[in-house]
């Protein structure tokens, strides 16, 4: 396994050069995300209003997925690519500019920030859920997802180290210029992959182009819910990933931000240690999937994940008054949550047709995240009412529903994926 996991990098080029050029530019969002709550935090203590931040970061996946979706199907996927990030680059200068100039107001950031994060949903569908599987051969799809994955642990330690050091020296304005010039890494591949759209078609045939009309992405929308909630699969897919995003605890929620920086008074680059800390154990979760994967196929690493990291999220709470052994004790649930999350993208790259990806994944990102702003305003109210303890302890309740249902989705995976068990063990 380790031999085969050297050879996937010095073989494949192009896999090389996405798995770089996709790593900085992540880098770049997550400074962003981590920076942007922590700016609102810096202006007022109102949880409501780093609620609402929250809710400026997720709400894109619900609202734009029709959007999303139909354009990714339906377009040049290397022009879709390329317009995603050029205009999350404009938005971010115009982030620069307000702020230069001295506006304070949130609404205008609000809708920057909503508008940059549809774009880049729009770009990531492509990329993470259409070209990594283009870019290698199914046997090597565990072990592709492992280095993607991992990068992006790696980049959840790296992140938050350098917004919170950021944010305590020179403020908003090089999170974003540093989240500008992180798109030149993806801009330049994207320009220099000109069969990229061809790559990702493969051998499928080319349904003629369709406009973009209000009735086509209405049409295109029904028909991907249709199918995804038509699934055995998919169906119990959705209620675990809702129930997911409604916790509490998982990094960077209000809650988790409001304890760290409000309630427990640490400094911009000490909460950004501690989320780097989260990144740092999580790797390890990568680390181990795919061997537990291989060993165990799909059911025992999916379903033993969830309850390591609800057991462990709630085992955290226990010491809310030492911050510090807290975030200890939530970052090792992290582990559990990396073996999970490698078992669901694995799941939407191989069971969902690519004809259709870019629309089932939309809409299973719309009904994933749609819980995310239910949630953002729910923290904010338990904790502006109640304490944040109490939030904690509701995420905690979330988290075993989460374990629940992810029962439901082995069991449906082991039937209809048999066929893939052969991959798991190639792999």
């Amino acid at each position: 396994m380790t031999a085969k996991r050297k050879n996937l990098i010095t073989k494949n080029v192009i896999f090389r050069n996405f798995l770089a050029a996709s790593s900085i530019s992540l880098l770049g969002n997550n400074i962003f995300d981590i920076a942007i709550p922590l700016y609102i935090v810096q202006r007022t203590p109102d949880p409501m209003l780093l609620s609402w931040a929250n809710i400026a970061l997720t709400l894109p996946f619900f609202l734009m997925a029709p959007l999303t979706g139909f354009t990714v199907d339906n377009f040049n996927k290397r022009w879709v690519m390329l317009i995603s990030d050029i205009g999350q680059v404009l938005c971010l200068l115009f982030l620069l500019l307000y702020d230069y100039y001295g506006h304070h107001q949130f609404g205008p950031i609000l809708a920057v920030i909503f508008i940059a994060k549809t774009l880049m949903i729009t770009f990531e569908t492509v990329a993470t859920f259409q070209l990594i599987p283009a870019l290698v051969s199914e046997q090597d799809l565990n072990e592709a997802n492992s280095w993607f994955l991992s990068s992006q642990r790696l980049i959840q330690i790296l992140g938050p180290l350098i917004a919170g050091l950021l944010m305590s020296t020179s403020g908003i304005k090089m999170c974003v210029l540093a989240n500008m010039v992180s798109f030149l890494a993806t801009l330049f591949f994207v320009l220099k992959m000109k069969n990229l759209n061809e790559l990702i078609i493969g051998n499928e045939t080319i349904s003629p182009k369709k406009q973009m009309t209000v009735g086509g992405v209405i049409d295109s929308f029904i028909s991907s819910v249709k199918y995804v909630w038509g699934s055995s699969l998919l169906r119990p897919f959705i209620l675990m990933m809702f129930v997911w995003n409604l916790s509490a605890l998982v990094p960077n929620t209000p809650s988790l931000v409001y304890y760290f920086t409000i309630e427990k008074k640490l400094t911009s680059s000490e909460y950004g240690s501690i989320a780097s800390l989260f990144g740092l154990v999580g790797i390890l979760g990568f680390l181990i999937s795919g061997k537990l994967y291989q060993k165990h196929f799909f059911y025992r690493p999916f379903v033993f994940g969830g309850i390591f990291f609800a057991l462990t999220g709630m085992l955290s709470i226990l010491f809310f008054d030492k911050p510090y052994i807290l975030a200890l004790i939530f970052s090792f649930s992290r582990i559990g949550s990396s073996v999970v999350t490698m078992g669901t993208f694995f799941l939407r790259q191989t069971y969902i047709p690519k004809a259709k990806m870019g629309g089932i994944n939309a809409v299973l990102r719309m009904f994933f995240m749609s819980s995310a702003p239910i949630s953002a305003l729910l923290q904010g109210f338990l904790i502006r009412h109640f304490s944040v303890r109490i939030s904690f302890i509701v995420g905690s309740v979330f988290l075993w529903l989460t374990v629940w249902y992810s029962k439901k989705v082995a069991v449906a995976y082991m039937a209809v994926g048999s066929k893939r068990k052969e991959v798991f063990k190639a792999a």
